[in-house]
This record gives structure tokens, C-alpha cells and sequence, in this order.
């Protein structure tokens, strides 16, 4: 009975890719993002890998609107006490896309948002947390596996500020990344 439902909604799948006009997007990507603010780097490392999800719809032509959402947790130690540290952020996005096609095989897109990052520390028995509004821009290149799936490869940019006592914070930075992108 199991695989009796599977294969009909991989026809399903299939069908719908087959015979649209590909106006839903969503794609997975794993990112790696190199923290913009050098106190975050001091105490967590100059790298982070986190998933983000995105979905869009095809306005006309080549622009689409977009949403999407990532996140990371990760810990570290703080520089001078050597105690454990932990720090954890979301990133939920929208904005506008541009999507072109080079061929039949390659396309590439070009994306604008607003960006709400929020984000929680944990340090030596205190919690901070808060969020902040700012952007972020990506550009990617598209490789058609079959119709209506691709492999996707992007860089972009994530900027948002905070103050924590007066003292100024960044959030986002410089992200590449590599994933999956299904139209429908």
C-alpha cells in the first residue's frame, strides 16, 4: 500500500513539473557565512554553516517575489574569562528577484530584501537577545538538471546592526552557498 502511494505522488510530482509553467520556486542551500562583526569572530570563529529555505513566485516576465528563512547555533568561548559561550541567530527574509536564462542548461538570478535578524547569546550565566532590521543581496548561477530542478550556486551579502549597551553589533555577513532549486 506504501509503495502504491509513493509512486502516485511521484507521478503526481512529475506530472505537475512536467506540464507547468514553473511559477513556484523554493530551494534548500546550505550557506557559509563569514560574520561581518569581529567580536562575534573572537569568540565563535571566523566561519558558520547554516541551512536556509526559500520559496518565490513568478510575477511576470523575469521577476519573482521571494521569502526565506535561515538560522545557526553555535558555541564558543569567551576571549578573556575562557568561559563557554553560546549564540544563536534566525534570518527571516523577502524581497524581489530577477531570473534569466544564459541557455537551455544555465540561468542565473539576482535577488533584494529586507532582512529581520534576531539573535540570543548565552555567556557566564546571562542571556542577551534582540532583533534588528536590515537587508541582504545574493546573486546566484542555476544549472538545470532535469525540468523544473536545478543545482544552485550563490553569493551574497547579510547586513543588520544592534546596540547591547551602547556598544554596536552586527549581524549577517559576506555568505556563498551551494543547494537545490525545484520549480513548479
Amino acid at each position: 500500500m506504501r509503495k502504491i502511494m509513493f509512486v502516485s505522488l511521484m507521478i503526481l510530482v512529475l506530472g505537475v513539473w512536467a506540464f507547468s509553467e514553473e511559477k513556484f520556486m523554493v530551494s534548500v542551500v546550505g550557506n557559509y557565512l563569514n560574520p561581518s562583526d569581529s567580536g562575534y569572530k573572537d569568540i565563535y570563529g571566523n566561519s558558520v554553516l547554516f541551512p536556509e529555505f526559500k520559496a518565490g513566485y513568478k510575477l511576470l516576465k523575469g521577476f519573482y517575489i521571494w521569502a526565506g528563512y535561515g538560522f545557526f547555533s553555535k558555541k564558543g568561548t569567551t576571549s578573556e574569562l575562557k568561559q563557554e559561550a553560546k549564540s544563536t541567530q534566525h534570518f527571516l527574509s523577502f524581497g524581489i528577484g530577477y531570473d534569466g536564462k544564459i541557455s537551455e542548461k544555465f540561468g542565473y538570478k539576482a535577488e533584494l530584501g529586507l532582512l529581520n535578524a534576531s539573535y540570543k547569546e548565552e555567556a557566564m550565566n546571562e542571556e542577551i537577545a534582540g532583533s534588528s532590521i536590515g537587508f541582504g543581496v545574493e546573486a546566484g548561477v542555476l544549472f538545470r538538471i532535469f525540468s523544473g530542478f536545478f543545482v544552485k550556486i550563490s553569493a551574497g551579502y547579510l547586513s543588520a546592526s544592534d546596540k547591547i549597551e551602547d556598544v554596536g553589533i552586527k549581524l549577517g555577513g559576506f555568505k556563498t552557498g551551494i543547494g537545490v532549486e525545484a520549480r513548479f
